[in-house]
């Protein structure tokens, strides 16, 4: 089953997700050309990667065909232009780039998406924005949560969470864990003291380790009152900043019937989201000074905070003071090249990246292209743990290998595990005597890198294709 050995990707922008992007693909055996305009960037970038550098506009005509881009299978747009990037994609499709990816971070072009998809040759379109307002919804739903990844078109969910030491879970080897809880969810893997473990039975859980765990959404609620973990209904939410992620959480949220307040120290840009949003509250204050003002009885009644300022150090602090003060659920962005490590191990605060979540959705599409039949390729992708850690979703076509067979029979590479089937509206966590059939989506587990196919969680399959 031969796939590509080595596809072609073009990287217009070398800001934190054009580089993050660069260094994964680059990882994962792909021929890859970084294209800036700055060209200290690109100095820097050829010392430090093993990439192709150009330095130039990437929207060019010239500059892309210099660049070698009418070859590319992906051209990927990440500069802070959302014009420069959109007529990049159209010039590099015109000149043959096989797929093309835009990042569009504007609302009104955001908005338009499938037009520029359907009539400019747009493969995809991301808005970091977006995708990490989206990502924080998910993880309000469950206040024990420090992150939740939707799978399979909802069906099922990944969710990572931080082991307290109250927990009924520390001090209990696995097996133990699954003969006493009538879970239907499984414990894939354990990041404990900057290790990452895929656990068999006999590993016994820690107070401080970070486990994650799959399974349908509404297993996961049943599970998490079980075992007296917080699943409150959220009905307040307090935003601090009134930028773009901002706009697009209040709008989530308010859908969903939540009460939304946002403070903003600026007061234009108070007064602008306050006219974008007429159904949310919108304080122009510093938010701890806001908090300071707040009565006991208003403290109370606020689900959760939501720190979305640009600036780190302060959403630090904001979301350690929110913490302080005793409210459920403690959110705070972080860039993902930020030396703040200080929220990661928190069992109180959760932490989400933008540019980390845009990261995740572009490399899971562009692994998908790496495989050339066409089937069992990666339908989306999520690394933890700084990349060590991976979780990739297939789909099961009747050309996929392992069919009907029992997993018991099954001969996987080291510390990968096959996590969830997905079939239908059902939900399974595998056992030794589940099998695998056309139509199943299912979730890898793997601190394995190059894994573009299901062929490639089997002992040898590497060494069968001649790439070790």
């Amino acid at each position: 089953m031969p796939r590509k050995k080595q596809i072609k990707v073009h990287i217009v922008g070398a800001g934190a997700i054009g580089l993050a992007l660069a260094s994964q693909l680059s990882e994962d055996d792909c021929s890859v050309t970084v294209i800036d305009v700055d060209a200290a960037v690109v100095d820097r970038i050829s010392n430090t990667l093993d990439v192709i550098c150009y330095q130039g506009n990437g929207a060019s005509y010239a500059t892309l065909q210099e660049a070698g881009a009418a070859d590319a299978d992906i051209l990927i747009a990440v500069t802070d232009s959302d014009e420069l990037n959109i007529l990049a994609c159209l010039t590099a499709h015109m000149l043959g780039a096989v797929h093309t990816v835009a990042r569009v971070r504007d609302l009104e072009y955001a908005q338009h998406a499938a037009f520029y998809q359907g009539k400019l040759g747009l493969s995809m379109t991301i808005n970091p924005e977006m995708a990490a307002a989206r990502e924080i919804s998910r993880v309000l739903r469950f206040p024990s949560a420090t992150r939740v990844e939707v799978l399979a078109n909802g069906r099922a969910e990944l969710v990572e969470m931080n082991l307290a030491a109250a927990s009924p879970l520390c001090g209990r080897p696995l097996s133990d864990i699954g003969k006493e809880h009538d879970f239907n969810l499984l414990i894939c893997a354990v990041a404990r003291d900057e290790q990452v473990y895929i656990p068999n039975g006999d590993f016994t859980l820690q107070e401080g380790d970070t486990l994650y765990l799959t399974g349908a959404a509404a297993d996961f609620r049943r599970a998490f009152s079980k075992l007296r973990l917080p699943v409150k209904p959220l009905h307040t939410a307090m935003i601090a900043g009134a930028g773009r992620i901002s706009y697009y959480l209040a709008a989530q949220l308010r859908r969903e019937g939540v009460h939304v307040t946002v403070v903003e120290e600026n007061h234009e840009q108070a007064v602008e989201f306050r006219r974008g949003n007429p159904e949310c509250a919108v304080m122009n204050d510093n938010v701890i000074g806001y908090f300071d003002s707040m009565s006991g009885a208003d403290l109370q009644h606020t689900d959760a905070f939501i720190a979305l300022t640009a600036n780190d150090e302060y959403n630090v602090v904001a979301a350690m003071y929110a913490a302080s003060l005793q409210i459920p659920k403690v959110i705070s962005r972080l860039s993902s090249n930020s030396r703040l490590r200080i929220l990661q191990k928190s069992d109180r605060i959760s932490t989400v990246s933008q540019e980390g979540t845009a990261v995740d959705l572009i490399l899971g599409y562009a692994r998908s292209l790496m495989n050339a039949e066409g089937h069992d390729g990666v339908e989306s992708l999520y690394q933890l743990m700084d990349g060590r850690l991976e979780f990739l979703e297939f789909r099961i076509t009747e050309k996929s290998s392992h069919l009907e067979l029992p997993i018991r029979t099954w001969r996987m590479r080291p510390n990968t595990l096959l996590a969830c089937i997905i079939r239908g509206s059902k939900t399974i966590i595998p056992g030794g005597n589940n099998m695998i059939r056309p139509g199943d989506r299912v979730l890898v587990v793997t601190t394995q890198k190059q894994i573009v196919r299901l062929e490639d969680i089997f002992a040898g399959s590497q060494e069968a294709r001649g790439e070790l």
